[in-house]
């Protein structure tokens, strides 16, 4: 059997409503993070999953991690029930966040290896959980700050305004000397000391 993925993620929202995601492998401490000017709570945590997902692909059985109930039990509990309703709840009304859960079962299924989801608690000593909300957080608060990629998008129809849209779609000039870029964030060198079991 494959060695077994896992990463952490998380999404973040800042006070002016920009929103961060980030996750982490758990093997070596590769980490992505990234952000958009308006967002939620749920698209965040969500965003943080299909981007984990899709940064992950091959025949490798995946364990994504969360502390968002709601992001895993939308992707690993409701979606199944959605679908065969035409992607509509129980009561008809549309589902929350259509397109990103959508995007996450397109990318499960574009996935040669199988993908689990699983709710972690937040705040207990976790060191992957603890440092993936440090990212997500820091991405968020960089958009909040007018520093995020200027054009990019967490999810283009979630309903989110892209950086370059928020300032009347005009990039700033670069200045003539650009300062040095901050290092980045220092992996963790070891790992924890608990065991994790899969459902593989």
């Amino acid at each position: 059997m494959d060695a077994v993925i896992i990463v952490s993620t998380h999404g973040s929202t800042a006070p002016g409503g920009a929103v961060g995601w980030a996750w982490i492998n758990h093997a070596g401490g590769q980490f992505d993070s990234g952000g958009a000017a308006r967002g939620t709570d749920q698209v965040a945590a969500l965003s943080a999953l299909l981007r984990a997902i899709e940064a992950h692909p091959g025949d490798e059985p995946l364990l994504v991690e969360s502390s968002s109930q709601y992001a895993v039990r939308s992707v690993s509990e409701w979606s199944e029930a959605w679908k065969r309703n035409g992607w509509r709840s129980p009561s008809g009304d549309p589902v929350p966040n259509l397109e990103l859960v959508r995007d996450i079962d397109g990318a499960v299924d574009a996935r040669t290896g199988p993908v689990r989801f699983h709710w972690v608690r937040g705040h207990v000593g976790n060191p992957y959980n603890e440092r993936v909300e440090q990212l997500a957080g820091f991405a968020a608060e960089e958009w909040d700050a007018g520093r995020g990629g200027v054009g990019e998008m967490l999810v283009p129809d979630a309903g989110m305004i892209p950086d370059a849209e928020l300032r009347g779609g005009s990039v700033p000039a670069e200045p003539a000397e650009a300062p040095s870029a901050p290092a980045p964030p220092a992996a963790a060198t070891t790992g924890p000391t608990w065991e994790s079991v899969t459902l593989f």
